[in-house]
């Protein structure tokens, strides 16, 4: 596989495209007040309607603007190491696998495949993250959310693959799937 350029595996600078959510807020407020200067009635609908897109806009901008220093840090360590990644998921952050050189980077952390002692995935209505431990503690080295148990257990067979390539043999992994005990305690 080549490889891959990094503005296309991370996408374009999450502070601009907020930057942009947020002017997008103020230019349909404006818009509004100048829509009801030409004519009250569609003026006055579009003012109503004003808050609810600036409310959504701005907290999207928010979001995007939140994910700039993860961005920096990432695209930092992916210079700083000569990493290729050969696998990433950048839906609810940075995570990316250099299969070949045996590193990952999660939102700005790094470290090599071949250090991870163990995973354990969490599944429940809201969210599943993958946590990685590279030592025997109890707080996890490095988190990652994805948009589906699927995609989570994509990622930990990834690791896995990757961690045995490299002859360490199997890399424990552990799911907790809260969806099913949330379902019986609805029922209830």
């Amino acid at each position: 596989m080549p490889p891959v350029a990094i503005h296309t595996v991370l996408g374009p600078l999450p502070l601009l495209r907020g930057l942009f959510r947020w002017s997008l807020a103020i230019l349909f407020a404006v818009g509004a007040w100048h829509l009801y200067l030409w004519s009250p009635l569609p003026g006055l609908v579009a003012i109503g309607i004003t808050p609810v897109l600036a409310i959504f806009f701005f907290f999207r901008g928010l979001n995007l603007v939140s994910r700039t220093l993860p961005y920096w840090k990432t695209r930092r360590l992916i210079h700083k190491l000569g990493m290729h990644p050969t696998w990433w998921d950048t839906g609810a952050g940075y995570l990316l696998i250099d299969e070949r050189q045996g590193s990952w980077i999660i939102n700005g952390s790094a470290g090599m495949i071949v250090d991870i002692k163990r995973l354990h995935g969490y599944s429940d209505w809201q969210m599943h993250r993958l946590d990685l431990y590279a030592a025997d503690t109890a707080e996890p080295t490095a988190s990652y959310g994805f948009g589906s148990a699927e995609e989570l257990h994509e990622a930990a067979e990834v690791f896995q693959n990757a961690y045995a390539s490299r002859g360490r043999g199997g890399l424990s992994a552990a799911f907790t799937d809260l969806r099913e005990k949330e379902d019986k305690l609805s029922k209830v």
